[in-house]
């Protein structure tokens, strides 16, 4: 018997598996959501694990996107909430605030840090609506991924 031709057949058909493999998982990858399902932030008391599906969906909490994020009405505009709550080292307004507020509303010492307007909405929602966490433990772990 002779191996040369069984030995070509079978790099023959790895080769040929491989190409259909590569081209079905580009034809046939999943559609990215609209949102990120999951966002991770880092702070210094411990990672927060915030999931969208958890507040939005109607098995949830059925929260709307507009209770918590606050200028719905540019739904082109991406901006991270880091853009305009992260105080500028110089004290001037981040641009993308006077996006959406005036100058004078918009002001660095009428600011909230990134970690205070979370702290405001999300403790002050849970308290209100009387479910979700409310103690720092239940959100503030130290995620090992």
């Amino acid at each position: 018997m002779n191996l040369k031709n069984p030995l070509q057949l079978a790099y023959g058909l790895a080769v040929v598996l491989l190409i259909v493999g590569i081209l079905s998982y580009t034809a046939f990858s999943a559609k990215a959501p609209d949102e990120p399902v999951r966002l991770m932030f880092q702070c210094s008391t411990g990672k927060v694990l915030f999931d969208h599906k958890t507040h939005t969906a109607e098995s949830g909490y059925g929260i709307a996107c507009t209770d918590c994020h606050h200028h719905p009405e540019n739904a082109e505009d991406k901006t991270s909430c880091r853009v305009c709550h992260a105080l500028p080292e110089d004290g001037s307004t981040p641009a993308a605030c006077l996006n959406c507020h005036d100058a004078d509303e918009a002001k660095v010492e009428n600011m909230l840090n990134q970690s205070d307007a979370a702290h405001k909405q999300c403790i002050g929602c849970h308290k209100e609506k009387g479910s979700g966490p409310e103690d720092c433990k239940a959100c503030h772990a130290a995620y090992s991924f």
